[in-house]
């Protein structure tokens, strides 16, 4: 096996007219302008494109045209591209099918679940990759039918890389924050480099017989990926025998986020309104998008429709976007619920109820029996609003 190169990205989002501007469409066009531009540079032997290639199933004609004069510059240089949908560029049904196909029939593309075999591969690699699913259920009948029509083989004197989009049901491998599309079993042994989609920040982990990698995305898709860096990965293989050394290319042309949470606790609607207007004329930024999260408890009588968010609003002259994000709690919605009577019948009723829920998920026993026990151990302390008694108990969860 000859030493060689690859590029691995994700998540580009192509068309993403994200809150309905034009220019945010544009950015993130931009930002994969600049992957093929600095692609072009590195000379890699191929790319690897692990989904949401489109934020779309069905995008425009012109987000269409930008991915086809970028992917032709590609192939122009010889460089080959494998990929495989993801949940948003996912076919809509089965009479019209991901938009992938006609760009695999072109030639520009090489869809992974198209070719024979499911797989790619040559003296050197053997690149295998499935299509993503909208949920576990439809993963567990959907992979298992693809990979018995084409079962991966992979090779050992070969690097092997398996290509797909989804987060895996287990904690360990993605964030809280999304919901499990695809098991751990349906990533199967013998491969080199796992390499996958759907995960907006970057990650890399050893995973059964390699390394598991997320590249994350190009641009940011919520405000809470600000401060993630946006990037892919520049893979070099020597031998299937040693890791592959992995260097982070950043994509420096983002759209700059601000983003700014304060507490107004005690304040009335007026000193909330006039503080975060301040707030608002003191970060405002040249083509930025603001976004301002107001927290914290109000006073009682008082509503979160009482303040006034357009007059915030108004404040940012340069901004491209400004977003207020009222999280404020009214006195009501603070009142502790009356303490059950029947605490024990509850924590039973809970613990079956948590068993079950996670055993359908398909979660290891260990791990099942783990998260049911927690969940009784939280309804004291959540009855009794002893708010460091249910952190300590999450904190102790997380370590374990």
């Amino acid at each position: 096996m000859k030493p060689f190169s690859f590029v691995h990205l994700a998540d580009l989002h192509l068309g993403y007219m994200q809150y309905n501007l034009a220019e945010r469409r544009e950015d993130f066009s931009r930002a994969f302008i600049e992957a093929v531009e600095k692609i072009l540079k590195l000379k890699p032997s191929f790319v690897i494109l692990s989904g949401d290639i489109f934020d779309s199933p069905r995008p425009s004609n012109l987000t269409l045209a930008t991915a086809i004069r970028e992917f032709k510059k590609l192939k122009d240089a010889g460089i080959k591209i494998f990929a495989v949908d993801g949940s948003h560029d996912l076919e809509p049904n089965i009479m019209t099918g991901t938009v992938l196909v006609p760009l695999h029939n072109t030639g520009l593309v090489n869809y992974l679940p198209r070719l024979e075999e499911g797989c790619w591969k040559d003296e050197n690699y053997y690149i295998y990759g499935v299509q993503s699913s909208r949920n576990l259920r439809e993963a567990d009948e959907k992979i298992s039918r693809y990979m018995k029509e084409k079962p991966p083989k992979p090779n050992p004197n070969l690097f092997n890389i398996f290509v797909f989009h989804g987060a895996l049901d287990n904690p360990k491998y993605a964030p809280p924050y999304l919901k499990p599309d695809i098991r751990m079993e349906h990533l199967p042994e013998g491969f080199n480099y796992y390499a996958g989609g759907h995960v907006h920040e970057p990650l890399i982990q050893k995973f059964k017989t390699g390394i598991l990698v997320y590249p994350g995305c190009l641009e940011t898709t919520n405000y809470t990926e600000a401060k993630i860096s946006k990037g892919f990965y520049y893979v070099k293989v020597e031998s299937p025998d040693k890791p592959p050394e992995i260097e982070r290319i950043e994509i420096e042309n983002t759209r700059k986020f601000i983003v700014e949470e304060k507490d107004f606790s005690g304040k009335t609607p007026d000193e909330i309104v006039q503080e975060t207007s301040n707030l608002i004329s003191k970060i405002d930024t040249e083509e930025a998008v603001l976004v301002v999260v107001l927290k914290g408890n109000l006073l009682p009588g008082l509503r979160k429709s009482q303040i006034d968010i357009p007059k915030i609003k108004s404040n940012a002259k340069k901004a491209l976007y400004t977003i207020i994000l009222n999280q404020m709690v009214e006195a009501e919605q603070l009142k502790i619920p009356p303490k059950i009577k029947e605490t024990k019948e509850l924590k039973t009723a809970a613990y079956e109820y948590f068993l079950k829920m996670f055993k359908e998920q398909k979660y290891p026993e260990d791990f099942c029996l783990k998260m049911a026990d927690l969940a009784v151990k939280l309804l004291d302390p959540l009855l009794e609003d002893e708010t460091e008694k249910v952190k300590s108990l999450l904190e102790e969860a997380v370590k374990q």
